[in-house]
């Protein structure tokens, strides 16, 4: 398995903690993007002015259309966080690869083989087992929150697809700054005008914003290194396993009950990606 596959799982790995720990904490969902995206561009950018680098107008270009549609998607995925139950986020959530294996091929022209073809839809499946086998213990679902999470995953996606363009222009320390820059400022006005309050009292949900401004963005930062080494249709299903991981940290952490279709979805999820990974 080479570099760029290594930092492709890397990067699934570190995302698998976000859902975990994004309900707990006293934040209101937008405060909590806003804040998350303000410490990863600060790291990334003072990390690539220390490597010689600058933040500026060709980086910031390139980064343009990252930055916004991840913007939508930090909006939109903390709201459904917060406003449905986990499991049904979640579940929306893996449908991404239906959207990302049709940019794989019709604008990156990637072939996509039999076996990717049948794995894609065996790791969803596994992936809805998984999820949904815990829905009962996550909270109720809203209809607000569903349609939020859509939008959630197509950005996404989106945000996927413009990544792999920007990184033809820009190293991944430079598009990392550059996008989160943007992402940050951005959120900041969508922030004020949700009503929630930027700055809380609270030592533990400040704790948790800055773990995941260090291991967001740093999952995103060899997500979007692997690139350039990675198929999208690859990426597209390695990160299928994050939420699956983010069950089996609830389970290992937190002595959350595992139900018999979650254990039958783990090892579909884990022989279909390893099925793709085999085919790269």
């Amino acid at each position: 398995m080479g570099l760029g596959m290594w930092a492709a799982a890397t990067g699934v790995f570190l995302f698998s903690w976000g859902p975990v720990f994004v309900r707990d904490n006293e934040f209101g969902a937008l405060p909590f993007a806003f804040w998350r995206l303000i410490g990863a561009a600060a790291w990334a950018v003072a990390a690539l002015h220390l490597r010689g680098g600058r933040l500026d107008r060709r980086v910031l270009r390139h980064s343009l259309a990252g930055g916004v549609v991840f913007t939508v998607n930090g909006a939109t995925f903390f709201t459904a966080i917060k406003t449905t139950s986990v499991a049904n986020a979640m579940v929306i959530g893996a449908t991404a690869p239906i959207f990302l294996l049709w940019a794989a091929s019709r604008i990156f022209k990637e072939q996509i083989s039999y076996r990717v073809i049948v794995a894609t839809p065996v790791a969803i499946a596994g992936m809805v087992m998984m999820l949904l086998g815990r829905s009962g213990s996550s909270g109720g679902g809203s209809l607000t929150g569903d349609v939020l999470a859509v939008v959630a995953v197509m950005s996404f996606s989106g945000y996927l697809v413009a990544s792999r363009i920007a990184r033809n222009h820009l190293t991944a320390l430079e598009y990392q700054a550059g996008w989160s820059t943007i992402a940050a400022a951005l959120m900041l006005p969508i922030a004020l005008l949700s009503f929630d309050p930027l700055f809380i009292s609270d030592t533990w949900s400040w704790g948790v914003a800055a773990a995941m401004a260090v291991t967001a963005g740093v999952a995103h930062l060899t997500f979007n290194y692997s690139h350039r080494y990675v198929s999208l249709r690859t990426i597209s299903l390695l990160n299928m396993t994050a939420p699956g991981l983010a069950v089996m940290w609830a389970w290992f952490l937190f002595d959350e009950q595992l139900g018999g279709l979650q254990w039958l979805g783990v090892p579909l999820v884990a022989i279909s990606v390893l099925a793709v990974i085999l085919d790269e």
